[in-house]
């Protein structure tokens, strides 16, 4: 728990701490790969001590997204086994591998104190970034930046705290914005951590995570918190005001910005472009698709698409969509099965989050995962598919404790009422 609780404390600054091991070219010692393999040894001596002890864990029931997630990877690990090197295919499978180990480990933690420690580590990383993109904001731009450096309007260069990217940053916030709302009881303390990290979502300039903190914020307070309608309408008519004034003070940069120019531009440099060219050329591998980004028909279409080399030869960038991604290089039935996974979940959790407010925080991850997907690519081992992985185990192994929980309660009432009525 110390090594996953660092790894979630230093956001993507624990890159600094990959090195390559001499000798093997396709393999590096990555901190998310150290994790993965301490809940790999936790997995197989968790197993095996259970073995005789209990039938539950066989007897438990597989949710369908798993099962989605299982034919993810097989398509996956087919694809990438006919279509590219042997060490790429390896290093492809691994990273699929790493992810159902992360899920299935944080699973069988089980223990509600040790998923808090994880929550919290999430509350304080959120702190310090929100500070940073403040920071990054208002005065130094630069201020501890470890990745991209996009304009947002006039000299403003949008924030990413301590991640390597606003998405990054801002979708972050998010889910620590959800552990804020689940498990802080302080209302003074809850209200103030909402506003900070919104605040950090803020800085960051993407329209997407603005779209996905609103619709998270609405699922809280109108289904969980049940906020009544006439608050929920002040605080939006409040919001709406305070981006009208804003607009109008600033509406010669915000029309020139390239938060506007990018949908302004009709140009084929843009999304459409990636995702025709996925259309019109996945005939050719249906089954399997392309394996990976570099080959002849992922550089020609590229760089006519964008006339940079470097995007044609996969050096930087990416088709922006996990779902194209997953359609072009694993082919349709991968693409099936990952769209499948990422809705199932998300059905999955919502179905539960009524009963226990804690299956609110794995629900919120996989929204974000899901939506996510649309506009960029967060395939297995990206950095926000590491946070799903580790929310989607800790929804397995809050269910877990319930079920457990709720046998020992109907054991008890059931050797309680065979017990003989007492006479008086």
């Amino acid at each position: 728990m110390f090594f996953l609780s660092f790894y979630l404390l230093s956001g993507n600054l624990n890159t600094l701490l990959i090195f390559k091991i001499p000798g093997v070219s396709f393999f590096e010692i990555q901190p998310v790969r150290f994790i993965y393999l301490m809940l790999l040894f936790l997995i197989i001596r968790k197993t095996w001590y259970s073995i005789g002890k209990s039938k539950a864990s066989f007897d438990r029931k597989v949710a369908w997204f798993e099962i989605a997630l299982f034919g993810y990877v097989f398509f996956l690990s087919l694809s990438a086994l006919v279509n590219i090197a042997v060490n790429e295919a390896l290093k492809t499978i691994l990273d699929a591998v790493a992810f159902i180990i992360i899920m299935f480990g944080l699973r069988k933690i089980e223990d509600q104190p040790s998923y808090n420690i994880i929550g919290k580590s999430m509350i304080i990383t959120g702190v310090f970034t929100s500070i940073i993109s403040l920071i990054q904001l208002v005065n130094n731009p630069y201020f501890m930046r470890i990745g991209d450096n996009r304009r947002a309007f006039g000299s403003l260069i949008r924030s990413n705290g301590i991640f390597s990217a606003e998405y990054l940053n801002s979708y972050y916030l998010i889910i620590a914005i959800v552990w804020v709302l689940t498990t802080i009881k302080n209302k003074m303390l809850r209200i103030g951590l909402v506003v900070l990290f919104s605040v950090g979502v803020a800085t960051s300039f993407m329209r997407m995570s603005w779209l996905l903190l609103i619709l998270i914020l609405l699922v809280y307070f109108i289904v969980v918190n049940r906020t009544a309608i006439e608050k929920l309408l002040f605080a939006a008519g409040t919001c709406i005001a305070v981006i009208l004034v804003i607009f109008t003070i600033y509406s010669n940069d915000i029309m020139k910005s390239s938060l506007v120019q990018d949908r302004l531009n009709d140009s084929v440099d843009y999304r459409k472009g990636y995702y025709t060219m996925v259309l019109d050329n996945i005939h050719k591998r249906p089954f399997l698709g392309f394996g990976d980004l570099k080959n002849e028909v992922y550089y020609e279409n590229l760089l006519l698409i964008t006339k940079d080399r470097d995007r044609a030869t996969a050096a930087s960038g990416s088709l922006h969509s996990g779902y194209f991604s997953s359609l072009f290089r694993y082919g349709i039935p991968a693409l099936l099965c990952f769209t499948l996974f990422t809705t199932l979940s998300v059905k999955y959790y919502s179905t539960f989050f009524g009963k226990n407010l804690y299956y609110m925080i794995p629900f919120a991850v996989s929204v974000i995962f899901m939506i996510g997907n649309m506009t960029n690519s967060f395939l297995f081992i990206s950095y926000l598919s590491v946070l799903y992985a580790i929310h989607i185990g800790i929804g397995m192994g809050t269910k877990e404790i319930d079920e457990q929980s709720l046998i020992y309660t109907k054991s008890k009432t059931e050797v309680l009422s065979a017990r003989p009525n007492e006479s008086l």
